[in-house]
Order: C-alpha cells, then sequence, then structure tokens
C-alpha cells in the first residue's frame, strides 16, 4: 500500500495546484500530516467559490456544520470562536460575529484568525431604546474594494444596519469606534452594496442611495426613485458581474387572494446612464445568494448541484417564527426559480436555528493571508 507521506514536496504541490474547490482542498489537507502541513502554509488562491451555509449554532459545543451545495455535503469545523454567538458571513471567508458581551470580532471560519473590531456600546442611537443584544444589529456587511482584492485585513471595511431606525455605521480594523452615517436614520436602510469602489444603500422605500465615507462626516446622496411604488417585505442589493441589482422579496402567508408560490421575488437592475431601474425576468445563467449578510452571486456554469437563473434564500427573523403560520417554515428559505416563479426546498440541516443563531451564507476561502 502506498505511504502518501512520503510523496515528494514537488508532487505534493502538483496535485495540490489541480484542485479547484475549496472542499477538495479540506479533503487533501485530511490525507496524511505531510498533506496537511502544505495546506496550513500554503498561500491558496482559487476562483470563485460556491457559497456554504453556515447552519445553526449547537449550544455547548465547540463545533459548527457548513452545508457545501456544490459537493452536497455537510462539512463539521471546530469553531468555539462562534460559539454563543451571532454570525454574519461574507465572501471572503470572514464572520462578523456579536454575543451577549457586545463584543464584535472578524472571525476567519477556516483559519480561525480572529480581529476584534470596536464593540457594540460604541453605535449612536438617536433614541434611548431597549434591544436585545442577539437583535442590535439587523446585517452585518464586510466589503474590500475589487482595486484592494490582494490587500491586507486592515483594509477590510464593515458595514453595519443596527438598531430600530434601522441605521448605518462602519469601521475598520484599528479603529476606535463605529462611525455612524448620520443621515442614514431618515430612510431606514435595508442593504448595502459596493460596486466600482462605490457604496450603495437601498432604503426601505426601495430608493437607491450612494454613501460617501471618504469625506469628513459620512453623507448620503440620493440616486434614484424605486421602480414601482408596491408593498415589499424585504429588499435586497446586489453586485452581480459588474452590475448593481435589486431584488424584491414578498412572502404572501394568509392572502387568500394570491394564487402562486407564498414566495415571490422581483429583480431590477440598475441603468447608471439613465437612473433608473429595469425588471429582469431572466439571470441568465447567475445563481444569486440573500440572506441577512452580504448578498452574493456566482455563475452556475459548470458546476454540479448549482441552478442558474435561480435565487438561493435563507430567512433573517429566525427568532420571531413564532409569530407566522407553522407552514411558513418551510417557506422561509429555498431555491427560487426565475424561470417557473416556484420555490423549492434545499437542506436547511436537522434543527431549526436558536433564537440568536441564524444560517449565514459564506464563500470559503484559504487564503492564509488575505
Amino acid at each position: 500500500m502506498a505511504d502518501w507521506s512520503q510523496l515528494p514536496y514537488d508532487i505534493i504541490q502538483m496535485i495540490a495546484i489541480r484542485l479547484d474547490a475549496v472542499e477538495d482542498f479540506l479533503a487533501f489537507s485530511a490525507v496524511c500530516s505531510s498533506w496537511r502541513s502544505f495546506y496550513m502554509t500554503k498561500k491558496w488562491t482559487p476562483g470563485p467559490q460556491v457559497p456554504w451555509l453556515m447552519l445553526s449554532d449547537n449550544k455547548n459545543s465547540n463545533m459548527r456544520s457548513f452545508f457545501s451545495l456544490y459537493r452536497d455535503k455537510v462539512y463539521e469545523l471546530e469553531l468555539p470562536e462562534a460559539c454563543g454567538r451571532r454570525c454574519w458571513g461574507s465572501s471572503d471567508g470572514w464572520l462578523v460575529t456579536i454575543g451577549s458581551d457586545l463584543e464584535i470580532h472578524l472571525l476567519n471560519a477556516f483559519t480561525r484568525d480572529q480581529i476584534r473590531l470596536p464593540a457594540a456600546s460604541t453605535f449612536q442611537f438617536l433614541f434611548n431604546v431597549a434591544v436585545d443584544w442577539y437583535q442590535l444589529i439587523e446585517k452585518a456587511i464586510l466589503m474590500r474594494k475589487p482595486s484592494q482584492s490582494t490587500a491586507s485585513k486592515e483594509d477590510f471595511l464593515i458595514v453595519a444596519i443596527y438598531g430600530p431606525l434601522r441605521q448605518l455605521a462602519f469601521t475598520k480594523p484599528g479603529y476606535a469606534s463605529w462611525i455612524t452615517v448620520e443621515e442614514s436614520f431618515q430612510y431606514r436602510i435595508m442593504d448595502v452594496a459596493c460596486l466600482n469602489d462605490q457604496i450603495f444603500a437601498i432604503s426601505a422605500t426601495g430608493t437607491l442611495l450612494v454613501v460617501d465615507i471618504n469625506s469628513h462626516l459620512p453623507v448620503i446622496e440620493h440616486i434614484a426613485a424605486p421602480p414601482h411604488e408596491w408593498a415589499r417585505d424585504q429588499i435586497f442589493l446586489v453586485e452581480s458581474f459588474g452590475e448593481l441589482l435589486m431584488i424584491y422579496q414578498n412572502v404572501y402567508v394568509g392572502n387568500l387572494n394570491h394564487t402562486g408560490d407564498p414566495v415571490q421575488f422581483d429583480v431590477f437592475k440598475f441603468d447608471f446612464g439613465a437612473r433608473e431601474w429595469t425588471q429582469l425576468m431572466d439571470l441568465g445563467d447567475r445563481a444569486i445568494f440573500l440572506g441577512d449578510n452580504i448578498s452574493m452571486s456566482v455563475s452556475a456554469a459548470n458546476l454540479i448541484n448549482i441552478r442558474g437563473n435561480s435565487i438561493y434564500f435563507i430567512g433573517s427573523k429566525v427568532e420571531h417564527w413564532w409569530r407566522y403560520d407553522v407552514h411558513f417554515v418551510d417557506r422561509d428559505s429555498g431555491v427560487y426559480n426565475m424561470a417557473s416563479r416556484i420555490v423549492e426546498p434545499f437542506y436547511f440541516g436537522a434543527d431549526y436555528p436558536s433564537y440568536y443563531s441564524c444560517p449565514v451564507w459564506l464563500t470559503p476561502t484559504l487564503c492564509y493571508n488575505c
């Protein structure tokens, strides 16, 4: 029987550089100690990866479960730093975490590298309203400008939508506090995206805004009105292959006048020249991933188990499930087919999330120096 641990370093390297998916590299690292050593020291920069679904927290356990849609498999990773904390995923392999101590960190789920961010106590609130710690932040989004794709961790920008007024704040590693965008409370920010080194936000009414954080006082500028004045339950903003998309999500539960699927999505692309939205009826081979973290978009071409022209979504309000009809739970996550306008289920894990631990999308990366 071959002793894989005795292979020359050059041969091990030749095997590794032919791997395309993070899932394969994790399997590579489990072969033997010498392969694991290569895995721990190599700066590996693969192409675009399919987001993993980080499942709910198991109380009193240091392990976290991650479901790979690409491999249709659950991976168990030791991650005690995330135990008992609410998490938000990113497209860079990092999580933003908060606990009952109100301490906030960046945590790399695959290297366990951790960076302390300013505490939640440095958020500015217009009114003294009591909020439970796990509801303090509505969304936490890690951004890195395309021009900084090889920059250090100190160049990360973390944006938070927080509080009952959905105010907007940002920070960077090394900052002493979160910096609030003062005007944001007027708009009730629903989502944020970065495109061409600019930060865009969408309000609760569907108004598109651009956020300038480079001036002495961060400011918001109105860019465009919403495409239609119809009701929407949730609004997402997505950077997708150089385009800015806005996605309306509506959930029709208990609505006897609605005959279609209980969950519906409408997608719009922004035309920067005309400063207006155009509705898209087809996403091509794109698969879009929505949740309460950063929204992500990948090309499904040549990817197994990933459907193009589809929207993968997970709920962000799991702590309020008791308010909904029991049938709503099965509609809080799924794959929405843009052509058929029907939702199909996908694996969500054996247990429902606990009150503080929402499932999140996280794009795996093994780049140890990014």
